[in-house]
């Protein structure tokens, strides 16, 4: 079902095509019948009364008249005058059907004629929409043009592409069509002079003919033309110049003015001023849809677009992962020459990530990225330019779009990602809040993914050693079988560490094993996973690692660990090794033999080293 937009939308087109006929061959138009077929196709309106106003009275059009479809009108002359002045009685009886009244009026708000018509659902439905009166209005100009009975061929031209523009201009959505059509057919019906459309809003195109409103150098009858919406002629004999300045507005606003520049002594005609007016109206209606269009589309794609990155962004990604994914989004929604990812780490000294393009791996893109550190520290939130003057960046600025987007975790500054393009304008105000958006949801996915890492290292270290818990070494060792990785696990046991704690108590007997634990991390090698493995047992995993290698490792910790202590203990070993070839099925008979090799230590008469007399392998 239609809207009663896009039911105006496509009857003005259909009036539009109407008079265009009307216009264009006298002989075979028939402007009123056209009219009424068109109110019967669009609102189901079967009876329909014209009125034409001339001498300050209405007269009932010969062509509506019921049942004399013979005495239509078919020549543009006969509509443009009064047909005939309905006498009261003839009046009474075309008007008893009538239940509503449209009064056309031109665009001086004189009136031009009145149509009476039996409404209908249809027809009640769209007379309460905002278009209605933009039909009466069009309705209006249309039979004010016929009525003037086109007095010039060049007036007559100037309403046929007046007619051609707007249809041109309800036919796309795109804003720079729009533009380039109102520019273009004003510039060819009032050559020679200059024309040139100023727009309001971020629109940037490399075309002469239009430019970004600039408040403050604009002239007067610029910014009067603007702030009133209304059509203004101005003068400067200084400057030997003449103005006609036209707003071009919606329903919504004004989106811009239309500048005419001509010669001093230049005069704009009535019918000028009115093709300027009414063009720029027509475009106005245009912009606006094209913008609401726009707007829609952008809407939508935004929000599937923060709704995709935040689904992403709560998965279980790696920080590898979301940086990558990030990047990759932000290049491909926005479009930027350069782009830049950095971190602060905990010295706040900046981390270019490797999703960076190369350009701030330069001196110039390293005054970028000053520039922008010293904004955020010093403003606390994200920077937008639309046109970088070359004064903000050192005197150095070939691009002109910035947008800057601070990565935050728990209140902090710990990074920010900028997007940067030569063009000015390229990124527009909603590209900025987008951005914004995308990596404030970064940020907290970030901090989950911090504060996740965090908990998992809870979970995997001891609390009191910061060795590794049991858990985390029995999972990487049982991957090495998976994968059949060789290697040796030793076991390691504090002799007397009863003794400790009963002379010394457990505040003491704690520091012992922290002690002892640290002799573990500084003997174990890159690839070494040491352990706590309960109470005062500890454990080393060499994956890969020989017998040789297992036995000086041990020796190592049995030849530390007393200096290492305060009070001084020794320690017992118990090791076994195993070769790639080990089974799944001997991963539990590692750590019983590993245990027995460390019983016979302690039975051995402590702080020594007994290996495993098997080699867990076939």
């Amino acid at each position: 079902m239609q809207t009663n937009e896009q039911l105006f939308s496509s009857l003005k087109g259909d009036l539009l095509d109407l008079l265009i006929d009307v216009l264009k061959d006298h002989r075979h138009t028939d402007g009123i019948h056209g009219l009424e077929t068109l109110f019967s196709k669009y609102f189901g309106i079967a009876k329909f009364e014209f009125f034409l106003y001339t001498d300050n009275q209405f007269h009932l059009s010969s062509a509506c008249e019921e049942g004399k479809a013979a005495r239509r009108v078919t020549e543009i002359d006969l509509l443009a005058a009064p047909v005939f002045q309905s006498d009261p009685d003839s009046f009474d009886e075309t008007g008893d059907f009538a239940d509503d009244t449209v009064m056309l009026r031109n665009t001086k708000r004189e009136p031009v004629a009145m149509i009476l018509l039996k409404s209908t659902d249809a027809w009640d439905a769209f007379s309460m929409s905002s278009n209605f009166r933009q039909l009466q209005q069009l309705l209006g100009e249309m039979v004010d043009i016929i009525m003037a009975g086109r007095a010039s061929e060049k007036q007559a031209g100037n309403y046929l592409d007046l007619l051609q523009a707007t249809k041109q201009f309800n036919s796309t959505m795109k804003m720079h069509v729009i533009y380039d059509q109102l520019v273009e057919t004003v510039a060819s019906n009032l050559a020679p002079f200059d024309v040139e459309l100023i727009v309001s809003h971020e629109e940037h195109s490399n075309s002469s003919r239009y430019r970004l409103f600039d408040y403050a150098n604009e002239q007067d009858a610029t910014i009067d033309a603007f702030l009133s919406g209304e059509l203004r002629v101005s003068r400067d004999l200084k400057r030997g110049a003449a103005w006609l300045t036209a707003p071009v507005k919606g329903m919504q606003g004004t989106y811009g003015v239309l500048q005419i520049t001509a010669p001093v002594d230049s005069s704009f005609s009535d019918a000028q001023q009115g093709f300027v007016r009414s063009i720029c109206e027509s475009a106005g209606h245009a912009i606006e849809n094209s913008s609401l269009y726009s707007q829609s589309h952008r809407l939508i794609r935004d929000l599937q677009l923060v709704n995709e990155v935040s689904k992403k962004l709560t998965g279980r990604l790696t920080f590898l992962e979301m940086k990558t994914y990030l990047a990759e989004r932000l290049k491909a929604a926005f479009e930027p020459e350069e782009i830049a990812f950095v971190y602060f780490d905990k010295q706040k000294s900046p981390i270019l990530l490797d999703t960076t393009t190369d350009y701030f791996l330069t001196d110039a893109g390293k005054r970028y990225m000053e520039y922008a550190e010293n904004r955020l520290r010093k403003e606390q939130d994200a920077l937008f330019a639309a046109d970088l003057a070359p004064e903000e960046i050192d005197g150095f600025s070939p691009y002109r779009s910035m947008i800057i987007a601070p990565i935050t975790i728990s209140d902090s500054l710990s990074g920010y990602t900028m997007l940067l393009h030569t063009d000015k304008y390229y990124f527009s105000f909603d590209d900025f809040k987008l951005v914004k958006a995308i990596i404030s949801h970064s940020s907290l996915a970030l901090s989950n993914l911090m504060l996740r890492d965090k908990l998992q290292e809870l979970a995997n270290k001891d609390q009191l050693t910061g060795l590794f818990a049991r858990g985390y070494l029995d999972r990487h060792m049982s991957q090495s079988f998976r994968e059949g990785i060789g290697g040796a696990f030793i076991l390691l046991d504090v002799d007397d560490f009863k003794q400790v704690n009963d002379q010394y108590g457990h505040t003491v007997g704690d520091q012992v094993l922290i002690q002892a634990a640290r002799v573990l991390q500084a003997a174990a090698a890159g690839g070494d996973i040491a352990g706590r493995w309960g109470g005062e047992e500890f454990a080393v995993f060499l994956p890969g690692a020989g017998l040789e290698r297992g036995k000086e490792l041990a020796q190592r910790l049995l030849d530390e660990m007393p200096a290492a202590t305060d009070p001084s203990v020794t320690i017992s070993v118990g090791m076994s090794i195993w070769a790639p070839s080990a089974s799944r099925e001997t991963y539990q008979q590692l750590f019983q033999a590993t245990d027995d090799a460390l019983y016979k230590a302690k039975a051995g008469g402590k702080n020594r080293m007994v290996i495993s007399e098997s080699i867990l392998a076939k």
